[in-house]
This record gives C-alpha cells, sequence and structure tokens, in this order.
C-alpha cells in the first residue's frame, strides 16, 4: 500500500515518460539520417577519386576531390576569397532583406484581406512565372549598370517565395480560431497580432528558406553575367581560363553559405515555434 501511488498522477507521469521517449527515439532517428548522410557524400568521393585517378573519367574537367580540397585551403590560408565572399554576402543580405521583407509584408496583407488577395493574387500569378533574368535588360535600363542593379534583381529573386508563402501562411490559419477570440471581445489587430501571425509562422520560416535560396542563386547567377567581383565572377573566370579546382573551391564555398543559411534558419524556427512538428509518415 506504500508504494502505490495517487492514480491522479499516473496520467501526467506516463504522458511526460512518452514524450521523453519520443524526443530521444526522433533524436536517435535525427543523428542516424545525418550519418547516414555524411556516408553517402563520403562513399560519392571516394567513388570520384577513383575514377579520377584511374583517368576513367577526365581529370581535367572532373580533378581529384583530394586535389579541389588541397587547392580550396590553400587559398583559403592565403584569404583569396575573403573579398568576394563577403560582397556576395552582401548583396545575398540586402536582397533577402529588401525583396522578403516586402514579400513578407504584403503576403500578410493579402492573407488577410480578401479584397486584397481578390485584387492582387492575379497579378502575382502572371508575374511570378516569368524568369527573374528576363528582367535584368529593363533593371539594367532603369538603374544602371551599378550596385543597385545588382541588388534590385536580388530583391526579385527574393520577393515572391516570401509573398507566396507568407499569403498561404495566413489563409491557412483555422477559422475557428478566429471565431474564439472574437468570442472573446479581441480587437481586429489582437486577433492579428495573437491568432493570424503565430499561425502562419511555420510557412513564413519555410518561404524565408526559399527566399533566402533564391536570393543566393540570383547573386551568383547576376555576378556571372555582369559581375566584375563576387563568387559569381570567381566562379565564371575559374571556368573561362579552365582552373577547375578554383571553380569547384567555389563551388564548395557557394553551398556552405547556403547550407549555413538554411541551418540558421532551422534553428530560428526551433526558437519561434517550438510548437511545430512536421507531419509525417512514421519510419519503418
Amino acid at each position: 500500500m506504500a508504494n502505490m501511488e495517487p492514480s491522479g498522477t499516473r496520467g501526467p507521469q506516463r504522458l511526460t515518460a512518452n514524450m521523453n521517449k519520443n524526443t530521444k527515439s526522433q533524436q536517435q532517428n535525427n543523428n542516424r539520417d545525418r550519418m547516414t548522410t555524411w556516408g553517402l557524400v563520403l562513399g560519392l568521393l571516394i567513388i570520384w577519386e577513383f575514377l579520377a585517378r584511374l583517368k576513367l573519367i577526365s581529370p581535367i574537367i572532373f580533378p581529384a576531390p583530394t586535389l579541389i580540397l588541397s587547392s580550396l585551403l590553400k587559398n583559403l590560408l592565403i584569404g583569396k576569397y575573403n573579398e568576394n565572399v563577403f560582397i556576395s554576402f552582401s548583396r545575398v543580405f540586402f536582397g533577402f532583406l529588401i525583396g522578403g521583407g516586402a514579400g513578407m509584408i504584403l503576403g500578410l496583407l493579402m492573407g488577410w484581406s480578401r479584397r486584397m488577395r481578390r485584387v492582387l493574387d492575379p497579378i502575382v500569378a502572371a508575374l511570378h512565372p516569368i524568369p527573374k533574368f528576363a528582367l535584368l535588360p529593363m533593371v539594367l535600363i532603369m538603374f544602371g549598370l551599378g550596385e543597385s542593379s545588382r541588388i534590385v534583381m536580388v530583391s526579385i529573386g527574393a520577393f515572391f517565395p516570401m509573398l507566396i508563402n507568407t499569403m498561404a501562411g495566413v489563409v491557412q490559419v483555422n477559422p475557428t480560431y478566429y471565431d474564439v477570440v472574437e468570442n472573446y471581445g479581441a480587437s481586429r489587430f489582437d486577433t492579428f497580432w495573437k491568432v493570424a501571425l503565430p499561425g502562419s509562422l511555420p510557412l513564413i520560416i519555410t518561404g524565408a528558406r526559399l527566399s533566402l535560396r533564391s536570393a543566393l542563386t540570383l547573386t551568383i547567377g547576376v555576378e556571372m553575367v555582369f559581375g566584375n567581383n563576387g563568387l559569381g565572377s570567381d566562379l565564371w573566370l575559374a571556368w573561362e581560363t579552365m582552373r577547375m579546382t578554383d571553380m569547384y573551391s567555389t563551388l564548395i564555398i557557394v553551398s556552405v553559405i547556403g547550407l549555413g543559411s538554411n541551418i540558421l534558419l532551422e534553428r530560428l524556427k526551433n526558437k519561434l515555434i517550438p510548437w511545430h512538428q512536421e507531419i509525417r509518415p512514421e519510419d519503418d
């Protein structure tokens, strides 16, 4: 009798135990998936290395990964990429800040207002499919050949993913939540701030990831087309002079920037919306 617990405490204790068990299981699955990813990448690099060393593939076009890594480390030590990394990162940052910020604001307004959505959604649907590089001549005419035209191009690329995802995030909020807060006498501002914005955060973060990826892609592309600095110009110059180890080194740096930004946004998501979990089938 002394070891018996009150029946009212068993439910919460069992729930806590199950949550801890699920968290531990999820962490183990995540670690296993990461190990699988790194194992796959390492296996492909080893195959590439042997094929290049045996000259079964062109060592000029596909130099051995060890040579690429050696060139990358040497150039990093002498600071070869420092200036161009800073230039490209600045363009990505300001383009994302301007285009993504404008897209988020307009997306929130369009998601909140049915009338605005009916008016502007056809325009967005017509402009979004246009290849962004098709707008480059018009942007150059309007803003010239200076830095502003590059920022404008990157901003255009960052604008639409953020706009569409933010608008979808507001629209998909369950109407029942609005009814509940309105029954408690909440104002429209309180309803927006306490229901619409938090409810749309998961898709806003997703839009930010897509927007930032688009900004990075547009930055590299614009620098390749008419840039005299930045990682894109390094990439194009290495290709023109057939310095393939330098070209692959630049691609690695771009990939690391993209991966790092994705990790930062994922951590921001965990901080802002720790209650949100992805809905997916159970792993076998």
